[in-house]
Protein backbone atom coordinates (compact mmCIF):
# COMPACT_ATOMS: atom_id res chain seq x y z
CA UNK A 1 0.00 0.00 0.00
CA UNK A 2 1.87 3.40 -1.23
CA UNK A 3 1.75 5.93 1.67
CA UNK A 4 0.88 9.56 0.56
CA UNK A 5 3.23 12.31 1.96
CA UNK A 6 2.51 15.72 2.26
CA UNK A 7 4.22 17.80 -0.26
CA UNK A 8 6.41 20.42 0.70
CA UNK A 9 6.34 23.97 -1.01
CA UNK A 10 9.59 24.28 -2.37
CA UNK A 11 9.31 20.24 -4.06
CA UNK A 12 6.21 21.53 -5.69
CA UNK A 13 8.14 24.80 -6.83
CA UNK A 14 10.73 23.15 -8.28
CA UNK A 15 9.11 19.99 -9.63
CA UNK A 16 5.62 20.83 -10.25
CA UNK A 17 2.47 19.13 -7.97
CA UNK A 18 2.43 16.12 -10.61
CA UNK A 19 5.98 15.63 -10.18
CA UNK A 20 6.68 15.49 -6.48
CA UNK A 21 6.29 12.29 -5.45
CA UNK A 22 7.73 10.91 -8.85
CA UNK A 23 11.41 12.79 -7.97
CA UNK A 24 11.29 11.86 -4.22
CA UNK A 25 10.68 7.92 -5.28
CA UNK A 26 13.39 7.52 -7.49
CA UNK A 27 15.54 9.54 -4.76
CA UNK A 28 14.62 7.00 -2.19
CA UNK A 29 15.45 3.85 -4.45
CA UNK A 30 18.65 5.39 -5.22
CA UNK A 31 20.13 5.45 -2.33
CA UNK A 32 18.42 2.30 -1.23
CA UNK A 33 20.12 0.81 -4.58
CA UNK A 34 23.50 2.39 -3.72
CA UNK A 35 23.27 0.65 0.21
CA UNK A 36 22.56 -2.43 -1.25
CA UNK A 37 25.47 -2.78 -4.07
CA UNK A 38 27.53 -1.27 -1.86
CA UNK A 39 27.56 -3.64 1.17
CA UNK A 40 27.39 -6.55 -1.73
CA UNK A 41 30.72 -5.04 -2.75
CA UNK A 42 32.09 -5.13 1.55
CA UNK A 43 30.99 -8.42 1.82
CA UNK A 44 32.88 -9.95 -1.46
CA UNK A 45 36.38 -7.63 -0.25
CA UNK A 46 36.30 -9.73 2.91
CA UNK A 47 38.97 -7.33 4.32
CA UNK A 48 38.81 -5.86 8.22
CA UNK A 49 38.45 -2.15 7.07
CA UNK A 50 35.31 -0.38 5.51
CA UNK A 51 37.50 0.91 2.39
CA UNK A 52 35.00 -1.90 -0.38
CA UNK A 53 32.20 -0.33 1.59
CA UNK A 54 33.12 3.28 0.75
CA UNK A 55 34.76 3.06 -2.65
CA UNK A 56 31.49 1.90 -4.20
CA UNK A 57 28.93 3.97 -2.15
CA UNK A 58 30.82 7.33 -3.13
CA UNK A 59 30.41 7.33 -6.74
CA UNK A 60 27.22 4.63 -6.39
CA UNK A 61 25.26 7.99 -5.17
CA UNK A 62 25.60 9.37 -8.26
CA UNK A 63 25.09 6.52 -10.44
CA UNK A 64 22.33 5.63 -8.92
CA UNK A 65 20.56 9.00 -8.88
CA UNK A 66 21.26 8.99 -12.28
CA UNK A 67 19.91 5.51 -13.56
CA UNK A 68 16.61 6.35 -11.38
CA UNK A 69 16.43 9.47 -13.92
CA UNK A 70 17.26 8.05 -17.60
CA UNK A 71 14.82 8.50 -20.11
CA UNK A 72 12.43 10.54 -17.61
CA UNK A 73 10.78 13.38 -19.57
CA UNK A 74 12.11 16.28 -18.73
CA UNK A 75 15.30 15.46 -16.75
CA UNK A 76 18.88 15.54 -18.17
CA UNK A 77 21.59 13.49 -16.91
CA UNK A 78 24.82 15.31 -17.42
CA UNK A 79 28.51 14.99 -16.06
CA UNK A 80 29.60 18.76 -15.41
CA UNK A 81 33.34 19.55 -16.86
CA UNK A 82 36.05 18.27 -15.02
CA UNK A 83 33.19 16.03 -12.46
CA UNK A 84 33.77 12.15 -12.19
CA UNK A 85 30.13 11.39 -11.73
CA UNK A 86 26.78 12.60 -13.53
CA UNK A 87 24.45 14.92 -11.96
CA UNK A 88 20.53 15.33 -12.83
CA UNK A 89 18.67 18.48 -13.65
CA UNK A 90 15.22 17.56 -13.59
CA UNK A 91 12.36 20.42 -14.38
CA UNK A 92 13.92 23.44 -12.42
CA UNK A 93 16.04 20.93 -9.21
CA UNK A 94 19.54 20.06 -9.69
CA UNK A 95 20.06 17.34 -7.59
CA UNK A 96 23.18 16.77 -5.35
CA UNK A 97 23.59 13.49 -3.14
CA UNK A 98 26.29 13.53 -0.26
CA UNK A 99 26.54 11.28 2.69
CA UNK A 100 27.12 13.71 6.17
CA UNK A 101 27.39 11.01 8.91
CA UNK A 102 28.11 7.37 9.69
CA UNK A 103 25.51 7.38 12.53
CA UNK A 104 22.47 8.75 13.68
CA UNK A 105 22.73 12.70 14.11
CA UNK A 106 20.43 15.32 13.04
CA UNK A 107 20.32 16.36 9.84
CA UNK A 108 20.60 19.85 11.54
CA UNK A 109 24.21 19.13 12.03
CA UNK A 110 24.88 17.68 8.77
CA UNK A 111 27.90 19.31 6.99
CA UNK A 112 29.34 18.68 3.46
CA UNK A 113 32.39 16.38 3.51
CA UNK A 114 34.85 19.03 2.14
CA UNK A 115 34.13 23.08 0.33
CA UNK A 116 36.41 22.95 -2.69
CA UNK A 117 35.69 24.78 -6.17
CA UNK A 118 33.12 22.37 -7.28
CA UNK A 119 31.09 22.74 -4.29
CA UNK A 120 30.85 26.46 -4.80
CA UNK A 121 30.00 26.52 -8.39
CA UNK A 122 26.98 24.25 -7.24
CA UNK A 123 25.99 26.56 -4.40
CA UNK A 124 25.78 29.37 -7.32
CA UNK A 125 22.30 27.75 -7.51
CA UNK A 126 21.41 27.55 -4.08
CA UNK A 127 19.44 30.47 -2.33
CA UNK A 128 21.54 33.16 -0.65
CA UNK A 129 22.21 32.68 3.31
CA UNK A 130 19.87 34.58 5.53
CA UNK A 131 23.23 35.05 7.75
CA UNK A 132 26.93 36.19 6.80
CA UNK A 133 28.28 32.99 4.78
CA UNK A 134 31.84 33.06 2.99
CA UNK A 135 30.27 34.49 0.23
CA UNK A 136 29.78 37.62 1.64
CA UNK A 137 33.18 38.32 1.07
CA UNK A 138 33.28 40.27 -2.56
CA UNK A 139 36.15 37.48 -4.17
CA UNK A 140 33.77 34.90 -3.31
CA UNK A 141 30.69 36.72 -4.31
CA UNK A 142 27.99 34.24 -6.59
CA UNK A 143 28.97 36.53 -9.46
CA UNK A 144 32.49 36.14 -9.13
CA UNK A 145 32.63 31.90 -9.07
CA UNK A 146 33.52 30.86 -12.52
CA UNK A 147 31.17 28.19 -13.58
CA UNK A 148 32.21 25.71 -15.53
CA UNK A 149 30.48 25.66 -18.81
CA UNK A 150 28.08 22.57 -18.80
CA UNK A 151 26.66 24.01 -15.22
CA UNK A 152 26.54 27.62 -16.74
CA UNK A 153 24.41 26.11 -19.41
CA UNK A 154 21.60 25.29 -16.77
CA UNK A 155 18.16 27.05 -17.23
CA UNK A 156 17.74 30.11 -15.62
CA UNK A 157 16.38 29.37 -12.50
CA UNK A 158 17.41 26.66 -11.28
CA UNK A 159 17.74 25.67 -7.77
CA UNK A 160 20.27 23.15 -5.90
CA UNK A 161 18.62 20.45 -4.06
CA UNK A 162 20.72 18.49 -1.36
CA UNK A 163 20.05 14.97 -0.40
CA UNK A 164 22.25 14.25 2.65
CA UNK A 165 21.89 10.70 4.07
CA UNK A 166 23.57 8.47 6.97
CA UNK A 167 24.64 5.47 6.34
CA UNK A 168 27.35 3.22 7.27
CA UNK A 169 27.50 -0.72 6.40
CA UNK A 170 25.33 -1.94 8.60
CA UNK A 171 22.37 0.17 7.29
CA UNK A 172 20.95 3.33 5.41
CA UNK A 173 20.12 5.51 8.27
CA UNK A 174 18.98 9.07 7.59
CA UNK A 175 18.08 10.37 3.86
CA UNK A 176 16.82 13.76 3.63
CA UNK A 177 15.96 16.36 0.88
CA UNK A 178 15.77 20.19 1.15
CA UNK A 179 17.04 23.37 -0.22
CA UNK A 180 19.88 25.37 2.14
CA UNK A 181 23.01 27.72 1.41
CA UNK A 182 26.73 27.25 2.20
CA UNK A 183 27.60 29.29 5.47
CA UNK A 184 31.43 28.74 5.59
CA UNK A 185 34.54 26.49 4.65
CA UNK A 186 33.86 23.81 7.05
CA UNK A 187 30.59 22.75 4.85
CA UNK A 188 28.07 24.42 7.40
CA UNK A 189 24.59 24.62 5.70
CA UNK A 190 21.71 27.00 6.39
CA UNK A 191 18.42 24.66 5.29
CA UNK A 192 15.79 27.39 3.87
CA UNK A 193 12.71 25.11 5.47
CA UNK A 194 13.01 21.91 7.81
CA UNK A 195 14.71 19.14 5.56
CA UNK A 196 11.90 16.52 4.34
CA UNK A 197 12.77 12.92 5.25
CA UNK A 198 13.09 10.56 2.14
CA UNK A 199 10.69 7.37 2.11
CA UNK A 200 12.48 4.57 1.45
CA UNK A 201 10.98 1.59 -0.77
CA UNK A 202 11.58 -2.04 1.23
CA UNK A 203 13.68 -3.49 -1.62
CA UNK A 204 16.60 -2.40 -3.94
CA UNK A 205 15.91 -2.33 -7.63
CA UNK A 206 17.41 -6.02 -8.58
CA UNK A 207 18.62 -7.72 -5.60
CA UNK A 208 22.78 -8.82 -6.48
CA UNK A 209 23.98 -12.38 -5.67
CA UNK A 210 26.94 -11.87 -3.14
CA UNK A 211 28.48 -14.67 -3.73
CA UNK A 212 28.05 -18.44 -6.16
CA UNK A 213 27.60 -20.91 -3.99
CA UNK A 214 30.16 -23.98 -4.24
CA UNK A 215 28.34 -26.42 -6.63
CA UNK A 216 28.23 -30.15 -5.97
CA UNK A 217 30.77 -32.55 -7.17
CA UNK A 218 29.99 -35.70 -7.97
CA UNK A 219 31.70 -38.25 -9.76
CA UNK A 220 30.19 -38.45 -13.76
CA UNK A 221 29.14 -41.55 -14.59
CA UNK A 222 30.04 -42.91 -18.07
CA UNK A 223 28.82 -45.50 -20.28
CA UNK A 224 30.42 -48.65 -21.68
CA UNK A 225 29.26 -47.07 -25.13
CA UNK A 226 30.24 -43.94 -24.20
CA UNK A 227 34.02 -43.23 -25.37
CA UNK A 228 35.40 -42.41 -29.14
CA UNK A 229 34.65 -45.11 -31.68
CA UNK A 230 38.11 -47.52 -32.69
CA UNK A 231 38.77 -46.38 -36.28
CA UNK A 232 39.80 -49.90 -38.26
CA UNK A 233 43.08 -49.60 -40.05
CA UNK A 234 42.73 -50.22 -43.96
CA UNK A 235 45.55 -51.80 -46.20
CA UNK A 236 45.26 -51.73 -50.22
CA UNK A 237 46.05 -54.24 -52.15
CA UNK A 238 49.83 -54.73 -53.28
CA UNK A 239 49.35 -53.52 -57.07
CA UNK A 240 51.11 -56.71 -58.09
CA UNK A 241 48.03 -58.45 -56.90
CA UNK A 242 45.37 -56.27 -58.58
CA UNK A 243 47.41 -56.83 -62.49
CA UNK A 244 47.37 -60.68 -61.84
CA UNK A 245 43.71 -60.56 -60.68
CA UNK A 246 44.36 -62.14 -57.70
CA UNK A 247 40.80 -63.06 -55.27
CA UNK A 248 41.61 -60.97 -51.94
CA UNK A 249 42.17 -62.79 -49.04
CA UNK A 250 39.82 -61.90 -46.46
CA UNK A 251 42.04 -63.69 -43.34
CA UNK A 252 45.54 -64.53 -43.90
CA UNK A 253 46.46 -68.57 -44.30
CA UNK A 254 47.68 -69.72 -41.31
CA UNK A 255 51.56 -70.09 -40.50
CA UNK A 256 52.32 -73.58 -39.62
CA UNK A 257 55.00 -73.64 -37.49
CA UNK A 258 59.09 -74.56 -38.01
CA UNK A 259 59.00 -76.15 -34.40
CA UNK A 260 56.46 -77.14 -31.34
CA UNK A 261 56.38 -76.56 -27.75
CA UNK A 262 56.88 -80.14 -26.83
CA UNK A 263 60.04 -80.60 -29.40
CA UNK A 264 63.51 -81.30 -27.58
CA UNK A 265 65.52 -79.75 -30.39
Amino acid sequence: MKVNHAQPPWAVDLFGRSQVDLVRDRLGQALVDMQENARAAQHEGDVESNHPYGWTRWPGSYRQVARQFEGVEGATVFKPNGFPFSLVHFERGLLYPFRFATEDVSVRQAKLPSVGPFIRELFTFAPKPRQGSLFDDEELSHGRVEVRPKLAALPEGTRLVLIPYACNPHGLLKPYWGVASLLDEQGSLDWLVQPEPLPLPATPTRRRLSAVPQQPTTPELVSFDAGDQPVPILFARPDVDEKRDVTPLTEPDPIEPLAHEDDEN
